[in-house]
């Protein structure tokens, strides 16, 4: 079974659940699908969310690959692309390689910096979650990193 989120001309937003992709192209080529609101039949899908695919394939579905053929493939189709858990390794690496590591006195000197009490630096660190909300409310834009390692398995 496949969920996807449906829109109608109306703008009507409603949820489809189909046996597979093919059915639902189907149905929707056919226009067997209406919107349980108003009727319309002009029906389009919504890309919302993600779709995260351990092992198998990389190419992109048809609809979401803008045309390309294998003769001219589209970023999302090549082998080499990373998964979410890649970009992020990739986004810490360059952190770790790029910014000075402060540790635990991120938050000071975030705040020093800000402030013009400390030069402005790319800086990276650790905080607490209190820490992180109280820069924020300073009007202070801290980026967090999650830990890999504990939301990959």
């Amino acid at each position: 079974m496949i969920s996807f989120d449906l829109e109608c001309t109306n703008k009507h937003r409603f949820e489809g659940i189909f046996k597979d992709y093919q059915a639902f192209d189907d149905q929707l080529t056919k226009k067997m699908i209406e919107c349980p609101i108003c009727g319309d039949i002009k029906i389009k899908r919504l890309f919302t969310g993600c779709s995260i695919q351990p092992g198998g394939t990389n190419a992109a579905p048809a609809e979401i690959n803008n045309g390309a053929s294998s003769d001219n493939p589209s970023p999302a189709s090549n082998k080499n692309t990373p998964n979410i858990f890649g970009m992020m390794r990739m986004v810490k690496e360059y952190v770790v390689n790029n910014f000075e590591n402060v540790g635990k006195d991120f938050a000071d000197t975030a705040k020093a910096m800000h402030y013009g009490i400390e030069k402005e630096r790319n800086i990276y660190g650790e905080s607490s979650p209190q820490e992180i909300k109280e820069l924020t409310d300073e009007g202070i834009t801290a980026l967090l990193l999650p830990s890999i390692d504990k939301i990959e398995n």
